[in-house]
């Protein structure tokens, strides 16, 4: 590889000739792992531009806890990996001012085996000084906001709980939950990014069919837009989203704030208004902090969110945790959370980005108790 120009900024390892192969006991047939074979493919391409204009990066998470977690009814010792990915990036500069760029991830199972390639945030693009321009699928600026708030975010206690999905939309007559998702990737999209200016930035995402396949009637548009402002210790955001349905246009407002009082103290707060859904509007607010001393940090929030149409659908999130930054690409945490269900909302406390969940049943608490570590190469 004399002739490529690779640099690893994530990760110090060597790759070996038999890395990108794996045996399996019983079977004398060498298989070819996908995700390595796609890294030797991107590295045998990069060795095929000039050198001095390439860089390939090769980057991910393990994040992966143990979790006692319970329906209201029972509980049960759970293994989550919780966003775990593997992703590839590179650039190119291919004028004055201008470069393109190309990113792949991918979930990683680290619990019960698997991953699709490029299912997480995957895109192809150009920047420069005028801001910059993507093609794919990945998270919206409405995401990006919730996620910047969220003070457990991928965790137990993700501010997602209540602010999307199961218990938004339940019918304690048909027992329906059409589970609206205000925190997409949008496929099919394009994104424009600006440039900073006097601290604000602005982000328009819009997809013309948010679905499969190709279309002539683009019946289901999707846009996600948001603005905001970072200066001194202050943070302020607010976006707008909105998905095109058969019947339905599932929308959401999102405002958010943070501020660093010292430079331990963190205070953060969140506002959505959720409207066009089958049983009518919800809020949700409430707020987090985060405290930081030594190589540990004490966080917690506690989030509302109110009833729709229907009598007795409204929830509160409660979640306190530690971390320990043991290293700064290798945390270790604990967190307690609780969910508590009004009569007809069925609620989770382990939802969110991570992928073991458990749904409480209609009116009972979901509770839960993780522990885990998150390291980033």
């Amino acid at each position: 590889m004399s002739n490529c120009h690779f640099s690893v900024t994530k990760c110090n390892y060597s790759i070996s000739p038999a890395t990108p192969y794996s045996n399996f006991a019983g079977d004398n047939t060498v298989k070819l792992n996908p995700i390595f074979a796609a890294c030797a493919v991107t590295l045998g391409l990069a060795s095929a531009m000039p050198a001095q204009a390439t860089d390939i990066e090769v980057y991910g998470r393990a994040h992966i806890s143990t979790d006692i977690l319970g329906d209201g009814s029972d509980y049960g010792l759970n293994v989550s990996s919780n966003s775990s990915r593997l992703g590839f990036r590179a650039k190119h500069q291919v004028a004055p001012g201008l470069e393109a760029f190309v990113q792949l991830e991918q979930n990683v199972r680290f619990d019960q085996r698997g991953g699709d390639f490029a299912t997480r945030d995957s895109f192809a693009g150009l920047r420069g000084s005028w801001g910059q321009m993507r093609w794919g699928s990945f998270d919206t600026p409405g995401k990006i906001l919730r996620a910047d708030a969220d003070v457990f975010n991928d965790r137990l206690g993700d501010l997602r709980n209540v602010a999307q999905g199961p218990g938004m939309n339940y019918d304690q007559t048909t027992g329906l939950n059409s589970d609206p998702n205000y925190d997409q990737r949008f496929r099919n999209s394009l994104h424009y990014r600006s440039p900073s200016f006097n601290n604000i930035t602005f982000d328009l995402q819009y997809s013309p069919h948010n679905q499969t396949d190709a279309t002539t009637e683009n019946d289901f548009e999707a846009i996600s837009v948001a603005l905001n402002y970072e200066a001194n210790g202050l943070w302020l955001a607010g976006s707008y989203e909105m998905t095109e349905g058969a019947e339905l246009d599932p929308s959401a407002m999102r405002l958010a704030a943070s501020y660093w009082f010292t430079e331990q103290w963190q205070g953060i707060t969140f506002y959505q208004k959720s409207s066009d859904m089958l049983f009518g509007d919800r809020d949700v607010f409430g707020g987090g902090f985060k405290y930081l001393f030594g190589d540990y940090g004490l966080m917690g929030q506690a989030y509302q969110a109110s009833g729709n149409d229907l009598d007795d659908t409204s929830a509160t999130l409660v979640a306190l945790g530690l971390d320990y930054y043991m290293h700064e690409d290798f945390t270790l945490y604990a967190i307690l959370g609780l969910t508590d269900n009004d009569d007809q909302a069925n609620f989770l406390v382990s939802g969110g980005g991570r992928d073991v969940k458990l749904t409480p049943a209609v009116g009972n608490q979901a509770t839960g108790l993780s522990l885990g570590f998150i390291y980033n190469f």
